[in-house]
């Protein structure tokens, strides 16, 4: 088998599994980033209350294999993504929706900001944190928003 990457070392490996023991559990996690959707959604309805939420399709799990944590046998889901289709945001409204975002973000500790795109109507910006836990937010005509859950130790593992 084709291994693009070797494998991590042992030392660093056991650094991995010791921060991943000191974050919430994979479960605890998930529930966190759904909440953090949650509020970003609920703010956003509030802000244009027209919005109609759709969930065009489920959430999906895998084991995390990108280093260092390929050996702590950690576990991460994407949720499902939150989308109001044809949904016009003025960028006033746009900039409450992305405050609210930072903030429900900020609780589950997904800080670093990344602006991919911003200019009038197309919007994307990405809230991340330790071991590629994420909110994403954006606007092209539909509202999006997106979670992930990064790599975290299922509570049986812990």
């Amino acid at each position: 088998m084709y291994q693009p990457y070797p494998p991590t070392p042992p030392t660093e490996a056991a650094k991995a599994l010791e921060e991943l023991k000191s974050l919430p559990s994979f479960e605890d996690t998930k529930e966190q980033v759904q909440a953090a959707m949650n509020d970003i959604t609920s703010a956003a309805t509030n802000i244009i209350p027209s919005i109609t939420w759709e969930t065009p399709h489920e959430g999906s799990s895998e084991n995390c294999q990108r280093q260092p944590y390929e050996q702590a046998d950690a576990r991460a889901y994407f949720l499902p993504d939150e989308v109001a289709v044809r949904v016009p945001v003025s960028e006033s409204q746009w900039a409450q929706i992305l405050q609210a975002a930072k903030e429900a973000a900020a609780k589950i500790g997904a800080t670093n900001v990344q602006v991919m795109q911003n200019q009038p109507g197309n919007h994307d910006v990405w809230f991340s944190g330790p071991t590629g836990i994420f909110i994403k937010i954006g606007y092209r005509g539909n509202l999006v928003v997106s979670g992930y859950t990064g790599c975290r130790l299922p509570r049986d593992k812990r």
